[in-house]
């Protein structure tokens, strides 16, 4: 047998880690992946896909050396010398494309990578870092996938020729410690912000560039429907996008509380709801997930009967799937426009678009503001004319509020409590979640019923229904610490308990730390790592 390559250490590691997690995961004799799968716990299933991810990333970034090599022996000034053209393919995308059977498009983003990481050669012949060291060191240690790589690159490049190479390397790092936790849909968001940050001076041009190419085309269709489609920029879409997502939070909230339960009244109506009746949320202004049928505090409270208590009844159950509540509050909106006399829709009370703005940039006029639910930021200047706006929030950040802690006085967060939290969360604070402020509700982490727990904001945390139902059902904790929400699983899903850091708003993941505060943070940072 040929004596393995040092090179290949780190792959064959990640290929005995799933060797021996798919051995400990078989309780039988393994014959097929199928039927080894199926025979696999939940525990040995989620080791073995683990191990999979950890060993495709290895894989990834070898591609990724070997995609550098090909292109190196490609060059343009070759000709038909070139390594590719000799095999037939006028560009190494195309050859790589080819040999893994993939899109062009992914050929062309690995080269990028590999080019973007590959070390350098001085004029002198010296060996130089690559241009994204970061990058480069995350890919080789398998912690980035290469999407990620290709997305980080892509924006460091863009920005190079505005951004000092402070901002640079300091935004590097950060995407590259993020990625993992954010994945790429999480570094496109964080990607808006920080460009806005790294060149203020752009963002009104963006933002006119946008403004240009909304539009709204509605037509009827052969089949008598009435068509929509339409683009608009941030200021445009803002007031459509949080009337229309408030009413159907709305109608979740009302079609999940009327709901009659086997052998009892809806929640919260009768004599003997009393407090059970009241959801631990913030109210109709924000959505909740469909998934969720029940309140969680209340399924998982023995007191009040268990989960078979409260089993909905499916007969009662909403039918309609969320692009037709979409579609019908839409209509709502328009019929409540175009008529005088039309019904009131209280929801709407309630829904604000909020726009948030530093001090400085407020009173300069220069730098960018961002709008909730939206995420590409907005003009000072804009954010300044939207303050006039009817139904527009402007939120000042560093200046003085509202009191905020409220103790016990009242259940439910206020709106002035939901918009602080929104802005230290981002939108629902579980790890990894995407969900937006508005399908987001205010929930105690210590319960309001069950321990008592006051209504402030180092008691309080923006999560999604679904999430809120896993965590308690989970036996999940929270805390807050360093004006971030920490998520403590149970031993039954890691022993050590170890906490993992929440999400929070972008404009926040990219306040840096002073340099006379890392010393103290560093400690704080290996106790709630994530």
């Amino acid at each position: 047998m040929p004596e393995i390559p040092p090179a290949l250490g780190e792959l064959l590691a990640e290929v005995d880690a799933l060797v021996g997690a798919w051995a400990d995961a078989v309780m039988l004799a393994s014959s097929d992946p199928a039927v080894d799968v199926l025979a696999m716990t939940d525990a040995g299933l989620l080791a073995v896909t683990e191990a999979l991810a950890g060993l495709s990333k290895r894989v990834d970034a070898l591609t990724v050396r070997c995609a550098a090599g090909l292109s190196r022996r490609s060059p343009s000034e070759a000709g038909n010398d070139g390594l590719a053209r000799r095999l037939g393919h006028s560009t190494p995308a195309g050859l790589i494309a080819t040999m893994k059977g993939g899109r062009y498009s992914e050929a062309v983003k690995l080269i990028a990578v590999a080019e973007a990481t590959e070390p350098r050669a001085a004029f002198t012949g010296e060996r130089l870092p690559p241009r994204f060291a970061h990058v480069a060191a995350g890919v080789a240690a398998g912690r980035l996938a290469v999407e990620a790589a290709a997305v980080i690159t892509s924006f460091l490049t863009r920005v190079s020729v505005r951004a000092s190479a402070d901002d640079l390397a300091w935004s590097e790092s950060l995407l590259v410690e993020r990625a993992p936790v954010v994945g790429v849909d999480g570094l496109n968001r964080l990607i808006k912000h920080l460009e806005a940050r790294l060149d203020p001076d752009g963002v009104r041009p963006r933002e006119d560039e946008l403004h240009g190419q909304r539009g709204l085309k509605i037509w009827e269709d052969s089949a008598g429907m009435i068509n929509l489609r339409g683009r608009f920029d941030p200021v445009t879409g803002a007031p459509i996008k949080v009337a229309v997502e408030s009413l159907v939070g709305a109608e979740l909230h009302r079609a999940r509380d009327a709901r009659p339960r086997f052998g009892g009244a809806a929640a919260g109506g009768g004599a003997d709801a009393g407090d059970a009746g009241v959801v631990d949320g913030d109210g109709p202004a924000l959505g909740v997930d469909p998934e969720l049928a029940v309140d969680p505090e209340l399924a998982v409270d023995p007191a009040l009967g268990g989960d078979a208590a409260h089993a909905v009844d499916a007969a009662f159950a909403e039918q309609r799937t969320i692009d037709q509540m979409n579609a019908d509050a839409l209509a709502d909106i328009a019929r409540f426009a175009i008529s005088a006399g039309g019904a009131e829709l209280p929801a709407l009370g309630f829904a604000a678009v909020v726009a948030r703005i530093d001090h400085d940039a407020l009173l300069t006029g220069r730098g960018h503001a961002t709008i909730d639910g939206i995420d590409q930021p907005v003009s000072a200047t804009t954010a300044r004319q939207m303050a006039a706006s009817a139904g527009i929030i402007p939120m000042v950040c560093g200046g003085e509020g509202e009191a905020l802690d409220l103790g016990r006085s009242k259940r439910l967060f206020t709106r002035a409590q939901r918009l602080a939290l929104a802005e230290r969360d981002g939108g629902c604070a579980h790890p990894g979640c995407r969900r937006p402020i508005a399908h987001t509700q205010a929930h105690h982490i210590r319960w309001w019923k069950r321990h008592r727990g006051p209504t402030d904001l180092d008691n309080g945390v923006l999560l999604c229904a679904f999430h809120h139902g896993l965590l308690h059902r989970n036996g999940w904790d929270i805390e807050v610490r360093g004006n971030r929400a920490w998520f403590i699983p149970p031993p039954h899903v890691d022993p050590e308990q170890r906490p993992r850091a929440g999400n929070r708003s972008p404009h926040l993941e990219l306040l840096r730390v002073p340099s006379d505060a890392t010393a103290a943070s560093s400690s704080h940072a290996a106790a709630y790592a994530a």
